[in-house]
Order: C-alpha cells, then sequence, then structure tokens
C-alpha cells in the first residue's frame, strides 16, 4: 500500500500505483456542506474522506484574505467599504450568489495610469519585507503528520496578477500597443515572484513537493492571449521561473482555465510536470485525443467537468467519466475536478468521485 506522496510521485513518473492519484478541492460551502452531511469534524477530515493526496498550503494556512497570498506574515487589509487590499493593492470583495460567495475585484491600482511614465511611479511589493516562512517546516511536518501527502503551494500568477493591477482591457491593450507598459509590469511582477518562491523552497528545506503556477490564459473560445504574445512576453519568464523551482528538487504545477491547446507544446518544453483544470469542453478534445497530444510528456490532472457533468449528471455519469479519464489518460493521470467543487454539485456526484479512487 503506497502513501499518498509516493503515489503521487510514481504517478508523475508514469510508474505503477496502487490506485488513482486523487486531488480533492473544494470551496468553503462545499467543506460544510460535506462536513455536516458526513458527519466530520473538520475539511481535513473531508480530505482524509475523500482520499486526496494533495495539500495545498495555500488553502490550508491561509489566513482569511481574498488575494491568494495571505499567509506566512501577510493578510490582506480591511478597508471601509468592506473589500480587502492585497499586497499589491488590488482590492477585491465577496459577493453572495445565494448559496456561497465569489471573490470579485473592485479596484485596479494602475488602471488609470496613463503610460510608462506613470506606472514607473508604482513600487512593487518586496517580498522580503513582507513574509516569513519559517513556520513552513513546521507546517508542513503537521500536514504529514497522519501520512505523507504530496505538498503543494502557489507560487506565480504572473498573468494574472497583471491584469489584476491594471485591469484586463488596459493590460491587453499594453500589451498589444505599448511595449514597455506591458513590460514594466511583466517584470516587476516576475521579479516579486521569483524570490517570493526562493524564500518559500529556501525555507522548505526540500519538504515541499511542488510549486503552483496559477494564470488563466484561456477561455470557453480559446486563447485570451495569441500564442504567439504569450511566447514574446511570458514564456521565458516562466522558463527561468521553472528552472530555479526545479533546481530545488520541486515539481511545478501549472493551472490555466479555458482553452489553451494551442501552447500545450510550449508548456511541456518549458517543463511543466502537471497540467490542469483540462477544461476539455473549452478545449474542444476529447481525452483520448489529449493523451495523443501531450504523448505522455506531462501528467494531467483534472478533468471532471464542473460546467455540465457534475452539476446535472447522475452519479453513474460521474463514474462513467471518471473511468473513461483514468484508462485513456493514465498511468500519468491525477484525478480531478476541471474547478473547485461548487455548492451546486450534489452530494451524490461528490461521492460518486470518491468511489472512483478505489
Amino acid at each position: 500500500m503506497m502513501n499518498s506522496r509516493e503515489r503521487v510521485l510514481a504517478t508523475l513518473e508514469g510508474k505503477p500505483v496502487d490506485r488513482v492519484a486523487c486531488n480533492f478541492r473544494a470551496e468553503p460551502e462545499v467543506y460544510q456542506k460535506l462536513q455536516s452531511h458526513l458527519n466530520l469534524p473538520d475539511a481535513e477530515a473531508v480530505r482524509v474522506w475523500a482520499k486526496s493526496d494533495f495539500r495545498d498550503l495555500t488553502v490550508i494556512c491561509n489566513t482569511g484574505g481574498y488575494g491568494g497570498y495571505n499567509s506566512f506574515g501577510w493578510t490582506d487589509k480591511p478597508m471601509p467599504d468592506g473589500s480587502q487590499q492585497d499586497l499589491w493593492g488590488v482590492r477585491r470583495k465577496l459577493v453572495d450568489y445565494g448559496q456561497g460567495y465569489y471573490i470579485d475585484i473592485v479596484d485596479y491600482p494602475l488602471k488609470k495610469a496613463g503610460g510608462i511614465d506613470e506606472l514607473r511611479k508604482y513600487q512593487f511589493p518586496d517580498p522580503r519585507k513582507l513574509f516569513d516562512f519559517s513556520t513552513l517546516p513546521a507546517a508542513l511536518a503537521g500536514i504529514n503528520a497522519r501520512e505523507p501527502y504530496f505538498t503543494l503551494i502557489e507560487g506565480e500568477s504572473l498573468y494574472d496578477r497583471c491584469w489584476a493591477m491594471r485591469s484586463m482591457e488596459e493590460f491587453m491593450m499594453d500589451l498589444l500597443s505599448d511595449h514597455d507598459a506591458a513590460m514594466y509590469l511583466l517584470e516587476g511582477n516576475f521579479r516579486f515572484f521569483l524570490e517570493y518562491t526562493k524564500m518559500i523552497l529556501e525555507a522548505a528545506g526540500g519538504q515541499l513537493d511542488c510549486i503552483g503556477i496559477y494564470n488563466d490564459l484561456g477561455n470557453q473560445l480559446g486563447l485570451m492571449i495569441s500564442p504567439q504574445l504569450y511566447r514574446k512576453y511570458i514564456k521565458e519568464k516562466q522558463r527561468e521561473y521553472i528552472r530555479m523551482v526545479k533546481g530545488f528538487g520541486a515539481k511545478v504545477f501549472y493551472h490555466s482555465c479555458g482553452s489553451i491547446t494551442e501552447i500545450l507544446e510550449d508548456f511541456i518544453e518549458i517543463g511543466v510536470d502537471i497540467l490542469d483544470p483540462l477544461q476539455l469542453n473549452a478545449m474542444k478534445l476529447t481525452p483520448s485525443e489529449l493523451a495523443t497530444r501531450v504523448g505522455g510528456r506531462m501528467t494531467l490532472h483534472g478533468g471532471l467537468s464542473m460546467q455540465n457533468l457534475l452539476v446535472h449528471g447522475s452519479p453513474d455519469d460521474v463514474r462513467a467519466a471518471a473511468r473513461e479519464l483514468k484508462r485513456t489518460l493514465g498511468p500519468r493521470y491525477i484525478l480531478s475536478c476541471s474547478h473547485l467543487i461548487q455548492m451546486d454539485v450534489p452530494v451524490a456526484n461528490i461521492e460518486a468521485i470518491v468511489a472512483e479512487t478505489t
């Protein structure tokens, strides 16, 4: 019987495993619903019930902020209007949709900057002054006290942070028509993420398994920026970043929603180990077609559709889809969903996913 860490590492190498590796991830309200339904004491008990082999420190160590980097010394600042301001000056607010909440940006600090001269007045955050990862080894030891898990923490969100600071419209215009402005934002954030991630990996001392890169480069119809713009502005920075991460012996998990089919080869080339979340409807690929394109050169993670299958399908539909993914994408496949599980997913369908981890 493998432990969770052994199972995921074997999957990354395409080696035989005792069962499919899996990563359970859900909105906080879903954890609470499952705790009540299953009579479990906390979110960790839900992860154990779900046989999740991953432990994401970005979630487990979050101190309650909305911006994604709320731990190890930094927590977003509450503002008078009920929003929270992150370390970049971006303000976000919870929006109630009836069953839970989603997070919406309500202020982009550099949206009104007129060009490079105004952008240069902005001072990027210094991770050495904001974060203290001295408690990270103890946090990892606590997570692994029950058994060794595959541990992950968010490191880089280069593209997403640039548009969150500038607004999507303005940053897109910068990429197309103001090279200096685009490069100033990208270079400043790249230096932040490189130093921030080095701090994490140095403090972890080899105990952390994986660094996450989170950039939503695709939507339902295609890439949000052309392959040419990705290669011009982002690819080489991510290649350098991944080279640094692997110098510490850690793996790289790359999350991008939407249709990213046109840059799959780029991700393979720069050294991505795990690709998430496999929104196959948006990618316009069947599991078999995706497996053919990737050819065992990356581990594939996700694929159970949150848009239709998990919400509208039956438990039998969910189990059949999970079996197809395991059969078609294995042995380098990790069972998971194409998004955090939402409140409109029936508990029976969640139980069907868990049943397919055997």
